[in-house]
């Protein structure tokens, strides 16, 4: 199955906030029904409201994020998709104050790509043990059966730790 991946850029021009006064903002909104965020990540339903504001170090983001990203079920490995909202406060820092090689910088060209920090966020914002629903079965740990599907007969499907 080929599926063709809707490549939106994400970038942004922030160029007019650099000579504004701090405490300058201005909101935005961003609707996506689907993107994807290089290198590797799908997002669907992609909802992002935020703003830029102008503080003395640079330029301010926040926002709140949510989309639908792919996961799969820690109990029965099914692929499935899952709802992930959070929040973004980060600082874009004027060329001269950067401090570390890990702080974000203001381009020169004033277009910022949002596509990188998108996706970090929609990640770390996921469940660890995503289950694809809240009564779900797993699998059998005799013969492998998904037992959301079928019972496969094996009695005794709990795993027991010994001592």
């Amino acid at each position: 199955m080929n599926i063709e991946k809707k490549r939106i850029p994400l970038k942004t021009n922030i160029g007019y906030l650099l000579n504004k006064p701090s405490g300058y903002s201005r909101d935005a909104e961003l609707q996506l029904e689907e993107v994807f965020i290089e290198p590797d990540l799908n997002v669907w339903d992609l909802d992002v409201k935020y703003r830029f504001s102008r503080v003395q170090e640079g330029i301010l983001l926040q926002a709140q994020l949510s989309g639908r990203i792919p996961a799969q079920c820690v109990r029965c490995l099914c692929d499935s998709t899952v709802m992930v909202t959070t929040p973004i406060e980060e600082i874009y820092f004027f060329p001269e104050k950067v401090l570390e090689a890990t702080d974000l910088a203001i381009p020169d060209d004033g277009y910022i790509d949002l596509g990188e920090l998108f996706r970090d966020y929609l990640l770390l914002g996921m469940p660890i043990n995503f289950v694809c629903k809240p009564d779900c079965k797993g699998i059998c740990t005799v013969c492998g059966q998904d037992l959301n599907l079928k019972d496969c007969g094996h009695t005794d499907n709990r795993i027991i730790l010994e001592e």
